[in-house]
């Protein structure tokens, strides 16, 4: 009976202290290099959008991030923080406000309508028609700035 109390422990302290283990997804999986950034609308900071990171090389894992009340953002491919493919990317950016039923209202009973306002120029949510683009180098800061204006 302790012989196998202590097999036990053993096998439960070498399953604990061998760490995560990389299945054959994340191996294959493209590497990633940290990047961030800053969006403004009509000069001041965006709060809630989202911005998308495209890759123009036809990998098909896009890379996001959402503002927050600054305007800054992290993304994200795989992972919390991880970045995105390096290379050139199309980008997208899309921020909408978006209506339903009060709080609390029985949904059974209501008509429920949602309505969805887009807060800037809905150009800048199409990456082939906003204009906005980003390349990400391996081991380097990829800081951006989307500066948005109003559509002419």
């Amino acid at each position: 009976m302790r012989y196998l109390l202590i097999l036990f422990l053993m096998t439960i302290t070498s399953t604990a202290c061998s760490g995560p283990s990389e299945d054959k997804w994340t191996k294959q999986r493209p590497q990633t290099f940290p990047a961030s950034g800053t969006v403004t609308f009509k000069g001041a900071p965006l709060e809630g959008a989202t911005v998308i990171f495209r890759s123009n090389s036809g990998e098909p894992q896009a890379a996001v991030g959402r503002t927050d009340q600054e305007g800054k953002f992290q993304l994200r491919t795989f992972e919390d923080g991880d970045g995105a493919i390096a290379g050139e990317h199309s980008v997208a950016i899309t921020c909408v406000k978006t209506e339903g039923p009060p709080e609390g209202a029985n949904l059974d009973e209501a008509n429920v309508v949602i309505k969805e306002t887009s807060l800037i120029p809905q150009q800048y949510g199409d990456p082939k028609k906003s204009g906005l683009t980003a390349t990400v180098v391996p081991d380097q800061e990829n800081q951006f700035t989307f500066e948005l204006k109003e559509k002419k």
